[in-house]
């Protein structure tokens, strides 16, 4: 595994990244294809200014594994703290990613039977994979301005909204970010 280290307004010591280090490489325990050559771990500690003295450093670690991409994003006092909460956070999804039993390649193909061995054995059953329990189809949209996308988001109190994007005519996704800010994703047509 490629482990890279950066930060942000804030100087890391020589022991914080042995601390990040040695925590990242115990996450190899949990599941074997994290300790894989092509396996490349991001981890972005930064220091934020905020009014109020708490959460003042954010922590991310970026696993790009193969057929999978594991992120977890903390918020806390110091670094240590928020690279032991990133890492519990970490473990939770590396459980997650073992038990899949469709992954796809980047082609968009099923992955042979023979990757999930190790989810069979370790006794997965049909009630352990998550499943959509709703979905919605929606005909007639009207398109909207992003600052109406907003402010319909708000009014139903949903951290996004998906719409048409009435200055582009594509479908777009607004959202709210952790900083209290807005986001859009598009959807680009090719």
């Amino acid at each position: 595994m490629q482990i890279q280290i950066t930060s942000t307004s804030i100087t890391l010591t020589d022991s914080q990244k042995d601390y990040i280090n040695e925590k990242i490489e115990h996450l190899s325990k949990y599941e074997d294809r994290i300790s894989d050559e092509a396996t490349i771990i991001k981890v972005d500690v930064e220091k934020r200014k905020v009014r109020s003295g708490d959460q003042r450093i954010t922590t991310q670690i970026t696993m790009y594994v193969p057929h999978a991409v594991i992120r977890a994003e903390v918020h806390g006092q110091n670094v240590d703290e928020t690279v032991d909460l990133a890492i519990e956070k970490l473990k939770k999804q590396i459980e997650t990613y073992k038990t899949k039993k469709h992954r796809r390649d980047k082609g968009g193909k099923l992955m042979p039977e023979s990757t999930l061995e190790a989810a069979t054995k370790s006794g997965v059953t049909e009630m352990d994979i998550e499943q959509i329990v709703k979905r919605k189809k929606l005909q007639d949209v009207e398109p909207l301005r992003e600052d109406e996308a907003v402010e319909q988001m708000n009014l139903l109190g949903h951290d996004f909204y998906a719409f048409v994007n009435s200055d582009t005519n594509l479908f777009s996704v607004v959202y709210k970010r952790q900083d209290g800010d807005y986001g859009l994703i598009e959807l680009e047509n090719k």
